[in-house]
């Protein structure tokens, strides 16, 4: 029966008529494991270390995939928090007249995280008050209804396999180059692959950290002296987001491979990823103004959403 239960999702009663066995297929839920996919793909690069069982039914879902807590969480807190500000914030815009604020660039724009919208009126904020109540009672109703329940999409066997993975540090999980899907990799392996073909050659120059953090502030204060040097030729949304992100601390660079599991043998390609760098806020400027230039290309891609009878906009600089 449980075999039946894996492959076909229900298992039939042969005493009892199709119409019944049909209806009883309908009304019960399969097994977990009958839902998932089945044509899973990731690596094993691993030569020392052994991976735990379940880690092809795990990792075969991708690095993407969204995990299921076993239960609901139980504040809800700061998701109220998060609407209360967004619809205070409206209303202070309609009390101000500010429909459209004109400097405002979606791609550069930064929050401010020091502000925080004014007192909405009594009545507002009363409907805030009873949402806020409604929706916890709701909530408790919910979690009291399933609290008993493993709300979690993942099985035994998968769960098992990710908590020994995320324990065991010989063990090392990477994305592939090209997205081939995710590959696993024993973290000594993986460590001297990265120094014999990039860090330990030719190609780099090893920093003491008084170096390199000599470098880095010497970058800091040229992009800092150039920005101020040209404010005037900035527009006050460009000039309130640089304002903004100079305010934040900013990590340096980080250097890692991605396997080239189309390769053989696998050799690792190189990235530095500068996510939350002080390099990023200049990267993220310079793309929002290279945009401009976009209409002296003969022919280029407007967005993803393009009308299919007019794919390309083209526009002749000397018909301008």
């Amino acid at each position: 029966m449980q075999h039946y239960n894996r492959n076909y999702g229900f298992t039939a009663n042969p005493h009892s008529s199709k119409q019944i066995n049909f209806k009883q297929a309908m009304t019960t839920k399969p097994p977990l494991t009958y839902c998932q996919p089945h044509n899973l793909t990731y690596h094993n690069l691993c030569t020392i270390n052994k991976i735990p069982p379940g880690t092809k039914q795990l990792l075969g879902f991708n690095l993407k995939y969204c995990l299921s807590t076993k239960h609901l969480h139980q504040d809800i807190n700061k998701t109220v928090l998060k609407m209360a500000y967004s619809i205070k914030t409206l209303y202070h815009r309609k009390e101000l007249g500010i429909n459209k604020d004109n400097h405002y660039e979606k791609q550069i724009y930064m929050k401010n995280r020091l502000w925080n919208p004014p007192p909405a009126p009594l009545l507002l904020e009363d409907k805030l008050t009873d949402f806020d109540k409604e929706a916890k009672a709701k909530q408790e109703g919910l979690l009291t209804k399933v609290q008993k329940r493993n709300l979690s999409n993942l099985t035994p066997l998968q769960a098992n396999s990710l908590q020994h993975l995320q324990d065991n540090k010989n063990l090392l999980i990477k994305p592939t180059d090209k997205n081939l899907g995710p590959a696993i990799m024993d973290t000594v392996s993986y460590i001297k692959q990265v120094l014999k073909e990039h860090l330990l050659t030719p190609t780099y120059e090893q920093l003491t950290h008084i170096e390199a953090r000599s470098k880095m502030d010497t970058i800091k204060t040229n992009l800092k002296l150039l920005l101020f040097n040209n404010k005037n030729l900035l527009s006050k949304s460009e000039w309130i987001y640089f304002e903004r992100n100079l305010q934040l601390h900013h990590r340096l660079p980080v250097f890692y491979g991605l396997p080239k599991v189309h390769k053989n043998p696998v050799t690792l390609r190189p990235v530095v990823s500068g996510i939350n760098s002080l390099l990023a806020v200049f990267s993220n400027w310079l793309d929002y103004k290279l945009k401009d230039l976009l209409p002296y290309v003969k022919s280029f891609v407007k967005d993803s959403g393009f009308n299919l009878s007019t794919p390309f906009q083209q526009h002749n600089p000397a018909s301008s």
